[in-house]
């Protein structure tokens, strides 16, 4: 008996798992495919492709909006009130408690104003000063100075 015929069962056993393997691959493969096509109503593979490319185009578009949104914020968060400065004082000995106050409202390069509330048994003064880099050319008490540096230590 030839060597082939006397392990015939032999090579039926392996064309058999051989068979098991290449069927698990083929439905594995069939899995997969039907996942890609899903919801594409049986478009062709091109079609798949030229359909995710739209939506890839479609999405990067919106991607460059927002990055230009974004860079439009940037801008105008740098004038935006950023830091703030509040001292609460009392000017005079005639009124009881710290009814006056200093405020410092400063933007990313310093630049604001400093508003200042005088409070009297007579009536309440307000006073607003421009603040340039930090500084006014108007004369600050000491309460708005002090406002102002703790808005700049806010940073």
């Amino acid at each position: 008996m030839s060597f082939m015929v006397q392990y015939s069962w032999l090579w039926s056993l392996v064309a058999l798992i051989v068979s098991i393997f290449v069927l698990f691959k083929v439905l594995g493969f069939d899995r997969r495919l039907t996942e890609i096509f899903r919801g594409n109503k049986g478009k062709d593979l091109e079609g798949v492709i030229s359909e995710a490319t739209k939506r890839l185009v479609a999405i990067e578009k919106e991607f460059k909006n927002l990055r230009d949104d974004v860079a439009r914020i940037d801008v105008m968060a740098t004038d935006a009130v950023q830091k703030v400065g509040v001292v609460r004082f009392n000017p005079f000995d005639d009124t009881g408690g710290d009814q006056s106050f200093a405020i410092a409202l400063l933007d990313a390069n310093d630049n604001g104003a400093v508003i200042s509330s005088l409070y009297s048994r007579e009536g309440a003064r307000i006073f607003a000063k421009a603040i340039v880099r930090g500084s006014s050319k108007h004369h600050l008490s000491d309460e708005e100075r002090e406002a102002i540096r703790r808005a700049l230590q806010n940073e």
